[in-house]
Order: structure tokens, then sequence, then C-alpha cells
């Protein structure tokens, strides 16, 4: 049985016959480009389909789309030359051999934003493409009132949106940890793990199926957050305990779950990490959000994810935490609240204020890594100790950590300074190296 397309399907339903397809298509030959944000929340077929329908109707008559560029999981607020298809786009029309004379984009909004559709047209404006806009209705002529007056307005317009969706959101998350006490995504945190929390709290949404995820001790790593608290409350440092769970052999968060840390190492405890453990309201059962974040993207963050720039930690006063128990706790408030008070640095025997004046531009001239500060015998001074840290031991044959006083650095400083000016001086201000000044003060002494 032969099985009909869909067209033949519909001409046998209107009696009418398709007509046969030209030889050659007339015209203009138009390059396509499309964009969306996420692969996740979006469908990418319907997205680009809807795109391309609005971009084929506007060059109906004209010409027609010979090259497709679509570019997924990207946001807006990307240069052309950061996203991968658009950068494709622009390469390909600089080519002298190139199978397209305009591009056609099927919204403005999905296309640019800020003042990147200036910079865009005028660059395939010079090599000879134009750039075809529903909005505009055609080609977009750089100078002319009317043009310039729409572009400014759908600029104005595409920013709005941005800010109005960003703060709605934001608003709405807010109000979904604090009232709700919703998990609202992400790794979860050393000591827990996800599991099914019933069906989702909308209507729509649970009429779907949809369910939500709260958070529930892991039987591996929640007794390991739980004796970190205990340990640290009868007084024990951070730095012994990473030295422990190393010992141990006990596995760290990257280790423990590398599929959703891949862009860690998950090799051994650091201090910092149990220090993060412990400050941690989250283990208290309260649902925590906001505690860090990404701005951008680039590189210094994670592999993957929507938020793909270096990761920055937000102040406490930006945290926002639940009104009541959203899970299980792995801790008590009055150890919790015990443990952070461990956590704030202790007063000198003395009662005085430790100051050090060159705290964070001292740099050893051994290792190359800045020296920290230290008190020396009743002085302020700097120590390095060459990448041992406190959660490891010390391996043989390593050198010996240096102290150096703060006074001696002072007095040889002027010394130092006039010795290094001139092209010394230029590479100080490009940043800190081996060969600047600062890499050079401990070998002076």
């Amino acid at each position: 049985m032969a099985t009909l397309t869909n067209a033949e399907l519909l001409a046998a339903l209107t009696g009418r016959h398709r007509p046969a397809a030209p030889s050659e298509v007339p015209g203009l030959r138009f390059a396509f480009y499309g964009r969306m944000s996420t692969s996740v929340f979006q469908d990418v077929q319907t997205s680009r389909a809807w795109q391309r329908a609005v971009s084929d109707e506007l060059v109906d008559g004209v010409g027609s789309v010979v090259a497709e560029f679509f570019d997924v999981g990207v946001s807006r607020r990307w240069s052309w030359s950061d996203r991968p298809e658009a950068a494709a786009l622009l390469a390909a029309a600089a080519e002298p051999g190139r199978d397209f004379d305009a591009v056609v984009v099927g919204e403005y909004e999905r296309a640019f934003h800020g003042d990147q559709f200036r910079e865009v047209v005028s660059r395939l404006n010079a090599l000879g493409v134009a750039v075809w806009l529903p909005e505009a209705g055609g080609p977009v002529e750089l100078g002319t009132p009317v043009h310039e007056a729409l572009m400014v307005l759908l600029g104005a317009q595409a920013q709005r949106e941005v800010v109005r969706a960003r703060q709605r959101v934001l608003a709405a998350m807010r109000a979904q940890t604090r009232v709700q006490g919703r998990f609202l995504g992400g790794r979860p945190p050393y000591g827990y793990r996800l599991v099914d929390g019933g069906r989702h709290p909308n209507p729509v949404h649970g009429r779907w199926g949809r369910r939500v995820q709260v958070l529930a001790p892991d039987p591996v790593t929640a007794p390991w957050v739980r004796w970190m608290f205990v340990e640290r409350a009868r007084g024990r440092t951070v730095a012994s305990l990473a030295r422990e769970l190393n010992e141990r052999g006990v596995a760290s968060p990257s280790g423990a779950d590398p599929a959703r840390n891949a862009h860690r190492s998950g090799e051994r405890w650091i201090v910092r990490t149990v220090a993060m453990i412990l400050g941690n309201p989250r283990y208290t059962g309260r649902q925590v959000w906001n505690r860090c974040s990404t701005i951008g993207h680039g590189s210094g963050g994670r592999a993957g994810g929507r938020g793909s720039g270096a990761l920055r930690y937000n102040p406490i006063s930006e945290w926002e935490v639940s009104e009541r128990i959203a899970h299980e706790p792995l801790v008590d408030d009055e150890t919790f609240v015990a443990v952070q008070g461990l956590r704030a640095a202790k007063p000198s025997k003395d009662g005085e204020v430790r100051r050090y004046l060159l705290a964070g531009l001292v740099v050893c001239g051994l290792c190359g890594r800045r020296m920290d500060g230290h008190w020396v015998h009743g002085r302020a001074g700097y120590r390095c100790r060459h990448g041992f840290t406190s959660a490891k031991r010390r391996s043989d044959g390593e050198p010996r950590n240096l102290y150096v006083r703060e006074d001696h650095l002072l007095e040889a400083l002027p010394h130092l300074l006039a010795r290094t000016a001139g092209p010394a001086q230029k590479r100080c201000g490009r940043g800190v190296g081996r060969s600047s000044p600062r890499a050079t003060l401990a070998d002076s002494l």
C-alpha cells in the first residue's frame, strides 16, 4: 500500500494537484539565523520551526533560504563571535564564494541584544550581505531615519524584556524558597541525595504528572557530615578534620558524585571544602538559595550547565532561607550556631589587633606563591609553606617553611623599588609574576 505525503493528501482532499517544483529557485539566496536559550526547557524543533516559518514568509516571492545557522543553549547577551553558529555565519559571509546573498533573522530579540545589531549589520553590509528582519518588513538600511528609530525601539524593548523576565523569575524563586522551602535545582549538598517529593504543587503541572524533588540524607555521606559538626563543636580545627578525612579515604564531594561535579578533580578534601560544609545552613533542614552565582560566561566556570561563568559566593545578606524545615536536618540549630562561633577569628592573648601592612603583596622567590601573614615572635611577618597545606602531611624532601619579618621587608623595600625602576616597573604594572619586584622581594633579604 502506497503512503501519501501530507501535501499529496491535502491535494486529494481539495481536488487540486500539487504544482511541479521549479528546477531552479530564482531570486536572492538567504542564510537563516535563529537562536534559543536552552535545550532543557525548550523544544529545539518547535523553536526552530516557528522562527524559520517567519523567515520563509518574509522572503517569499523574493528568494529562498539556502543555508541555516541555529544556535542552541546560548544567551542573547553573548556576542556573535562567542556563539558557535553565529560565528560560523560571519565566517561564511567573509568567504569569497559564499552561497548566500543576504541574512534573514526570524526575530530581532532572538538574535540581538544591546548594540549587537548595529555592529553585526555594519559588518555584514561591509561584506555585501544585507540583513532582513520581520520587524522591518524587509532589508534593514542603516542610516535611514525610519530604520534608525526602529532599531532604537527594538533594542529598548529587548532590554526591557530581559530585565522584566529576570526580576519576575528571581522574585518567584525567592518566594518559593522562603515560603515553600522548594528545592530549585542544582547539585544536592554533600550528605544529601534527591528523592521524589510528591505531586507538583502547581495544579496544572500536577495534572501533567510532574513531580517535585526534595533532599534526603544520603546513607553513605550523611554520617560524615554529622561527624564533622560533632568534632568541630568539640574544638577540633578544620584542617585536622580535612586531614583525617583524607587519611580515612572518605570520598570528597566531587569524588562521591563525579557526574555532577565534572568541573572538579575529586582527589582529596581541602580545608575550604570542610569549612564550606560547616557554614552551610542547609544542614539544619532549611532550604537555602542564592548562596553563589555566575556572571556571564567563559573560562573559570563549570564545563557545562546554564551558568558557565566564574563562580562567586554572594554575601550572606543576599541568601534566601526557608521559614520552615524543608528536609531532614543533619545537625541541630544549637550545634550549628556553636560551630559558627568557632569559625570567628580568636583575639590575640595581649588583646592587640594584628595588622599586616604588606598583606597580599609579598610573593615567595622560591615557588612564586603569595606569602601568608603570620605573627613571628611578637612581630608581623610573612610565611610561605611552598604549597603544603594542613589537609595533608608534608612529604620528605620538601623545602622548609620560609619566614620573613615585616620590618625587614619594609627596610629593603625602598632599595628594591629603586633597583627595579624602569622596564621592570612596566612588568609589575601588568600583573604579578616571578619577574616582578614582589617575586624577588624575599630573595633580596
